[in-house]
């Protein structure tokens, strides 16, 4: 996960681009963009494209009946709340950069990227669903972020779409409203496939 490292501060991608995008994603397994004669299929292969991901291919688990894994998830929780018994960004990034054993550091660094970047939620604070998977530092070069990150925008994406459906009028369907997910992936994924060559204008 070193090229993480160094990714841009911030992705600049028009917002206005990102929600006519998400307003045109559709599909509950294979979530596609579909607008007039235009189709593209997002697949797993593009979001591990854009952020250089291995290719894992080991699904996250986000619970277990086992006593012991639970006692563990606990305990690492623990390391990441505050006062407030909330696991803010700011707390995880914290116990990310005073932690001085390897393995440690690592998975103190997929669980701020994961809360961060690549599935925030409307409140910057660490899941911790992630820290099932993130238990044995070993196995995070093998899990399939793709999969998870395109899991989790399509449902974002879906639950967005609800919303503002179920709001009483238009005045109301056409105030901002918050998209959880990493955004940009749309975004990115749909810009690859324009080809500016045969636009005049497309400032």
């Amino acid at each position: 996960m070193e090229p993480l490292l160094h990714m841009p501060e911030k992705l600049k991608i028009p917002m206005n681009l990102l929600e006519w995008i998400d307003q045109h994603m559709f599909g509950s397994k294979e979530p596609c963009f579909k607008h007039k004669n235009k189709t593209i299929k997002i697949t797993k292969d593009m979001v591990n494209k854009i952020f250089d991901f291995p290719g894992g291919t080991e699904p996250f688990v986000f619970s277990s009946d086992d006593p012991q894994v639970k006692a563990e998830v606990t305990e690492l929780r623990n390391k990441y709340v505050d006062y407030r018994n909330k696991m803010p960004i700011n707390k995880i990034e914290e116990v990310m950069l005073s932690d001085e054993t390897k393995d440690g550091f690592i998975r103190s660094f997929a669980f701020y990227f994961l809360s961060s970047i690549l599935c925030t939620a409307s409140y910057c604070f660490g899941n911790m669903k992630f820290l099932y998977s993130l238990r044995d530092v070993s196995v995070i070069p093998s899990l399939d972020f793709g999969q998870l990150a395109l899991d989790f925008m399509r449902e974002e994406s879906e639950r967005h779409f609800e919303m503002i459906m179920n709001r009483p009028s238009v005045e109301e369907m056409n105030k901002p409203s918050y998209i959880g997910g990493c955004l940009p992936i749309w975004g990115i994924i749909y810009l690859d496939f324009v080809d500016f060559d045969f636009i005049d204008n497309h400032q």
